[in-house]
């Protein structure tokens, strides 16, 4: 299992230079190249909401004062992720010139930010975004790309990480989307000096699940420990994360949205928990 295309949707938002600080070690770590994927808003699609009395020089400013908005943020989004390229030491990708790994490539595209993002990240191997509410990350575009383009989506914290998965935890619960989350994690876990299975729950439940999960990883050559840990009703993202602190775990792998994005945005989950408090990298799966 190769990771050779990461991609890093871009706001220009300040607060995102960690973020493609991340990115870019993933993409050093397995010889990938990071795509960082500023997508401005097309104005003439508002215009219809405007209405008949709007004259056309207001129109013409309204475009101008748009147009000039989202150069800035590019420009912005572009200095960060040259910055954080030579930070990494990954060298920029060179216009018309030949496959280059690990290497850096800015793309500016106009368009719907979410169906642009989930376009882009079906083609990709992995997709990285900030914590929380910081830049794209707190919005529909993280959903757009792990539940409408189908693909993993590492979750990086306001910290910038310089090295990936040392120490990994797993949080497994059996489900479709903990397993989606382990298979393409399968990289990082290959190379990680430490793999722990942490199974949130109560004091008894099947432990053959997590045997078989251990085998599978077995087989990729990977030595698991698992560990059984009672939540004593806690939260299972808040106790999840406790125990990747207790333990030392600098990254996470776990299943995300296992309930809908409703009931989650409603009374919370294990997902959001994760996504707004997580201080370690967390690939999510759905």
């Amino acid at each position: 299992m190769l990771v050779r295309k990461v991609l890093v949707p871009l706001s220009g938002a300040a607060a995102e230079g960690p973020v493609i600080v991340t990115a870019m070690t993933v993409a050093r770590t397995f010889g990938a190249q990071t795509v960082g994927l500023f997508v401005r808003a097309d104005p003439t699609e508002a215009l219809p909401y405007l209405g008949d009395g709007v004259s056309g020089q207001v129109i013409e400013d309204l475009l101008r004062a748009a147009k000039e908005s989202s150069d800035r943020a590019s420009a912005s989004a572009r200095a960060m992720f040259a910055e954080a390229a030579a930070k990494v030491g990954v060298p920029l990708a060179s216009k018309g010139g030949g496959v280059e790994l690990p290497s850096a490539r800015f793309l500016d595209v106009t368009g719907h930010r979410d169906d642009i993002v989930a376009a882009h990240s079906r083609l990709s191997d992995i997709v990285i975004f900030g914590e929380g509410n910081v830049g794209v990350a707190g919005g529909s575009t993280l959903e757009a790309a792990m539940m409408n383009a189908g693909r993993p989506v590492l979750i990086a914290p306001q910290a910038a990480a310089l090295e990936i998965g040392g120490s990994v935890a797993i949080g497994w619960d059996e489900s479709a989307e903990a397993a989606h989350a382990v298979t393409a994690a399968i990289p990082f876990l290959e190379r990680a000096k430490k793999v722990t299975i942490f199974r949130i729950g109560g004091k008894e439940p099947d432990p053959a699940s997590t045997a078989m999960l251990a085998d599978y990883l077995a087989l990729h050559g990977i030595d698991a420990d698992a560990r059984l840990v009672d939540a004593q009703g806690r939260p299972v993202g808040e106790v999840l994360l406790e125990q990747c602190e207790k333990t030392g775990a600098d990254f996470l792998v776990v299943g995300g949205y296992g309930h809908s994005r409703l009931r989650e945005y409603i009374i919370g989950g294990a997902t959001q928990h994760i996504r707004s408090h997580a201080t370690i990298p967390v690939l999510m799966a759905h």
